[in-house]
């Protein structure tokens, strides 16, 4: 009997990491392979060349997935480059002809990407190109006066535009670019390219972009039994919370493209809830859908240059106190950068995190969730 029960140990614990590596091999095989996107010939370019002017492009005046480019929209060309150029590789250097025809050709070029729900890990850019760019996801500026230190004399008048990127033809420029993409959304790259070649040569735009996926996020609330020590308070809470809701029920209003608030009846303290803002399960990209409301509070802000404001996050009840405080923060630091992306000075707003410590509703249900889960503007200045 102690033979066999020796001879047992090692068969358990043979069996115990076999049982680890099949699970770790399952987990890895659930995760979704990368994609990988580079300039070819699939991608758009504009008929005409562009005015590349000192400001980047405004949220309204970037062409949508669907609308025309400047001048009309055709499929780019192969281009020609000068021998020394790095090119990224696996890509294909493309331009509007295969060389400007001119010194100062910019041209804008398109590529629409659909992406399913897998959760996004990281993703990155890389880019080069002959000389000048802005690059736009999702209509917003990714690249901000990131210009290369060895530029010297000659085109520095170029490099004087505000959120240009200036590249050096022998250098490949890389860019993290995770959260201007979004799950569940067809996402649109726009970048728009400045040659400034001499003789009209060596003009293109050579780039890649790896987009990283992570496994499915272990949601604590998907499994009633492992919340209901969690919810078995309920029947002493339900008195104490309804009263602490209530107050905060006059002082709400709902802040929609279409809907402004009158300013005269905000003071310190008063509250907007943001309508139609609305940010995939378990995560802090904004949805497309966003877009509307959070461009019309930029404008409001920028009308009322005086209010000074909080965006706070909250979730609902459902995750744990650690994951909801940092999904919060995540999701108001998103709204806060969309407003400082259209002309809201820094100064202004601030954000916080709120995480599920403020319910309005003490409940675990579908309708419970969508009144937790919301981000407000708090009036801190008028």
């Amino acid at each position: 009997m102690k033979l066999l029960k020796i001879a047992a140990y090692p068969l358990i614990a043979i069996f115990s990491v076999c049982t680890g590596v099949v699970a770790t091999a399952q987990a890895q095989s659930s995760i979704k392979p990368a994609i990988t996107i580079v300039t070819d010939l699939s991608w758009e370019v504009s008929r005409s060349s562009t005015q590349f002017g000192e400001y980047p492009l405004s949220a309204e005046q970037a062409p949508s997935e669907t609308s025309p480019l400047y001048g009309g929209t055709q499929k780019a060309m192969p281009a020609e480059y000068n021998d020394r150029s790095k090119i990224v590789p696996g890509s294909i250097p493309i331009w509007r002809n295969r060389r400007a025809n001119s010194e100062g050709e910019a041209y804008q070029f398109r590529k629409n990407v659909q992406l399913d729900n897998a959760p996004i890990q990281k993703i990155t850019l890389d880019i080069n190109c002959d000389d000048v760019a802005r690059v736009y996801i999702n209509k917003r500026l990714v690249s901000v006066d990131k210009r290369d230190g060895k530029l010297k004399d000659g085109y520095d008048d170029w490099f004087f535009y505000r959120s240009v990127s200036g590249f050096m033809y022998d250098r490949i420029y890389t860019y993290d670019v995770t959260d201007y993409f979004f799950a569940n959304v067809n996402n649109t790259i726009l970048i728009e390219a400045v040659s400034l070649a001499f003789d009209g040569s060596h003009a293109h735009l050579s780039a890649k972009i790896v987009i990283e996926f992570g496994p499915e996020p272990v949601r604590p609330s998907t499994s009633p039994e492992k919340r209901k020590p969690t919810v078995a308070p309920k029947a002493k809470v339900p008195a104490p919370t309804t009263t602490i809701a209530q107050p905060t029920q006059p002082e709400k209003t709902v802040f929609e493209a279409g809907r402004d608030p009158e300013i005269e009846k905000l003071h310190v303290g008063s509250i907007l809830e943001l309508g139609h803002v609305y940010f995939k399960a378990d995560k802090y990209q904004l949805d497309s859908t966003s877009y509307p409301t959070l461009a019309a509070l930029a404008s409001f802000l920028k009308r009322n240059p005086s209010l000074k404001v909080e965006i706070g996050g909250h979730t609902n009840l459902r995750p744990n106190d650690a994951f909801a405080a940092e999904l919060s923060t995540n999701r108001a630091r998103a709204v806060m950068q969309y407003l400082t992306d259209h002309g809201v000075a820094a100064n202004r707003v601030v954000y916080k995190g709120y995480g599920k410590s403020q319910p309005r509703v003490n409940a675990l249900s579908k309708e419970a969730d969508r009144a937790n889960q919301r981000v407000e503007i708090k009036v801190l200045e008028k």
